[in-house]
């Protein structure tokens, strides 16, 4: 398939979305705050995380209150939003603001940490003119640019894929970028062959043991999802578009040791040129969830499944069990109370109480497909208030028997957006094991880093905690088997980064 085909099959060709939009500035109470010694409210402990952020931060060493084993020598690197502010406007959405790839180099009984910003073509135009040019995913600026293609919106803040000596910042609708894995220089855009350039490369590629790397690509309102087939150093081996509902946004996707798993949600596509992205998209009430099997092998659909309609982004494991599959799933909020939730938090407002009740539907799910009979069904797993899977990555696509997630307790303020305790399920135990960083803590994605050779899900969780009564980000390591012990090494970085998405550690050689 040549690049003009492939981008016919996905609706990108003559594509002006022209997604205009403007937002009057809206005056910020943490701006007043920083100046004052007024304690932090709850409701503007998520978006306290923003404030002051530079354009870099230069390789700053920290000791760990204990040494590290001495198998977890690596680099944990992260990715997140942190550009929300420009001239007098401020984006309304978490999934707006430009990207900053951190590197946390643990070794010994120390860490360190740099992070630069993405210079995406999006960032170095807004840099010159002083101020957003094209509207973001939650945000519509009335004088906005038209947008002639996916990279025009570009803000590489989602996730990363090391790639040996180059680490890929990842967005979702458009090209990964390249960044030195040392300095995380920006080294431009990521084209994997001539065809696929500026095609949607999601922001979560999953790796098989084996090393060999999957991934996705999708355009809203296209109805097709491109398929990527990889090496583990990124050569690309194989695309297939392949026909799909329910493709207007396809955030993450699993795979088995036979299949490539993608599990649709009935979110619509309305374009339209007066309001943002996000308020282009809507929810079937009426609809399903369709599941499809893709085989490895011949990268076509074998099997479809449907279920009743939920909202989620993020999924866990997933394996065949016989003439079973299962996959395991982090239900969300739904979609409305959640971009809603998200909109509050980021502008310092106190969550209604539809969005505080939605909270609890954010739970662990399983969903058991049998291949035979072609029936699908899902059972809750006991966690609630839940997002951010992580499992023993050693074991992609088989049965695992732990699954850790970040959590909520009951008693953190309503006011707080975000989750404060990390749980872990044994399925062997059938039981689940929590430790709570505290009501001042937002913490971040926990990543699974395995001992080497050891059983599956033995190793160590690796993440980031927010500390918003005291302005400072926190990194810990727990001990994966025994999260309820606490973290077995703590390093308190002497300033705060803006909360984030997702990360990925490298063991060091």
């Amino acid at each position: 398939m040549n690049r003009r085909q492939l981008l016919k099959s996905l609706g990108l060709l003559g594509l002006n979305a022209g997604i205009a939009s403007n937002t009057a500035a809206f005056a910020s109470e943490l701006v007043k705050l920083s100046k004052t010694n007024a304690p932090l409210s709850p409701e503007l402990a998520f978006s306290s995380s923003f404030l002051s952020i530079p354009e870099s931060y230069e390789p700053t060493r920290v000791k760990f209150d204990r040494a590290l084993p001495s198998d977890l020598r690596g680099t944990l690197f992260r990715n997140g939003p942190a550009k929300m502010q420009r001239g007098d406007t401020q984006y309304h959405h978490w999934f707006d603001g430009d990207g900053m790839v951190h590197s946390f180099d643990l070794h010994g009984s120390e860490l360190v940490h740099r992070a630069k910003m993405v210079q995406t073509t999006k960032l170095i135009e807004e840099k010159s003119a002083g101020r957003f040019l094209r509207d973001g995913f939650g945000t519509h600026l009335s004088d906005a640019l038209p947008v002639l293609k996916p990279d025009d919106l570009n803000v590489a803040n989602i996730s990363v894929l090391p790639l040996g000596e180059e680490v890929l910042a990842l967005w979702e609708a458009g090209s990964a970028w390249r960044l030195d894995a040392k300095t995380l220089d920006t080294l431009g855009r990521k084209v994997f062959s001539p065809e696929t350039d500026g095609v949607s490369f999601s922001a979560h590629p999953r790796m098989d043991p084996d090393g060999h790397l999957w991934n996705f690509g999708y355009l809203s309102g296209a109805g097709k999802l491109v398929i990527y087939d990889m090496s583990a150093t990124g050569e690309l081996n194989r695309t297939q578009v392949i026909d799909a509902t329910h493709t207007n946004m396809v955030h993450d996707f699993a795979v088995t040791e036979r299949f490539i798993v993608f599990v649709l949600m009935p979110i619509t596509f309305e374009g339209r040129h007066d309001v943002s992205f996000a308020d282009m998209l809507g929810w079937d009430e009426d609809g399903s969830v369709e599941i499809l099997l893709v085989d490895k092998a011949t990268l076509n659909v074998q099997h479809r499944f449907e279920l009743p309609p939920f909202f989620a982004f993020h999924f866990g494991n997933a394996w065949e069990d016989g003439k079973q599959l299962r996959i395991e799933v982090a239900t969300s909020e739904p979609w409305k109370e959640f971009n809603t939730s998200v909109k509050n938090a980021v502008a310092g407002k106190l969550p209604t109480r539809a969005e505080i009740e939605s909270r609890d539907l954010a739970k662990a799910q399983e969903i058991i497909l049998d291949l035979d009979t072609k029936t699908a069904r899902s059972e809750t797993l006991p966690f609630s208030r839940a997002e951010f899977p992580s499992f023993d990555p050693r074991f992609a696509g088989y049965r695992t028997q732990s699954l850790s997630m970040l959590t909520r307790t009951q008693d953190l303020p309503d006011a707080v957006f975000g989750f404060n305790q990390i749980s872990r399920f044994d399925r062997k135990q059938d039981s689940v094991a929590n430790w709570t960083y505290g009501n001042n803590f937002i913490a971040e994605e926990h990543v699974f880093v395995p001992k080497t050779g050891a059983k599956e899900g033995s190793g160590w969780l690796v993440g980031t905690a927010f500390d918003w009564e005291n302005s400072k980000t926190t990194l810990s390591v727990f001990n994966a088997e025994a999260v309820q012990d606490g973290p077995i090494s703590t390093c308190n970085l002497p300033y705060h980064l803006p909360l984030g998405f997702h990360g990925k550690f490298v063991k060091a050689a």
